[in-house]
């Protein structure tokens, strides 16, 4: 337990001091920490830069105290008042601002020229008696193995932005 700091048993990725009021999570190399008073949080970027198996060989940390991107999300703090018992005023608003654009991107997803706001053309309304009538067989081809890749992935990427 290098520094006083360890896993929280029921919840991995998340980590806390033994007496210091800091816990933070990791994921991949990305950082957010939760901390009371400045000191504790330097207590925690001193043991992040140093290593305690070779001296001087620490690792290379980027500071950001305003606290706005994390694992790519930015976040925009609304902290309210001074008053801790007003509750108004303190919310948090995350976004993924670029992330539509660059997976239609990746997707070489090019924009149609007319808005179509379903996955497909809907046939033309009936009306009457017509409307009654069976709708016609579907024939369209079965997708090969490749397509159903390419669909799991675009579902994947949309999945993760929800």
């Amino acid at each position: 337990m290098p520094f006083g700091y360890y896993e929280v048993v029921h919840t991995p990725g998340l980590w806390q001091h033994v007496t210091r009021p800091v816990q933070f999570t990791l994921v991949v190399d990305d950082f957010g920490v939760k901390y009371v008073g400045e000191n504790h949080a330097n207590h925690l970027l001193k043991a992040l830069k140093s290593d305690h198996k070779i001296p001087g060989d620490g690792y290379k940390v980027e500071e950001d105290w305003e606290g706005n991107l994390f694992c790519g999300i930015t976040l925009n703090w609304h902290y309210g008042t001074d008053d801790p018992s007003d509750r108004v005023g303190r919310y948090l608003d995350i976004s993924i601002g670029k992330y539509i654009p660059k997976l239609l991107a990746k997707f070489k997803h090019d924009r149609p020229k007319q808005a179509q706001h379903s996955p497909f053309q809907l046939p033309a309304k009936k009306y009457g008696t017509a409307a009654q009538d069976l709708l016609e067989p579907d024939t369209s081809n079965k997708i090969n193995e490749l397509r159903k890749v390419r669909i799991q992935q675009v579902i994947g990427g949309l999945l993760y932005y929800t």
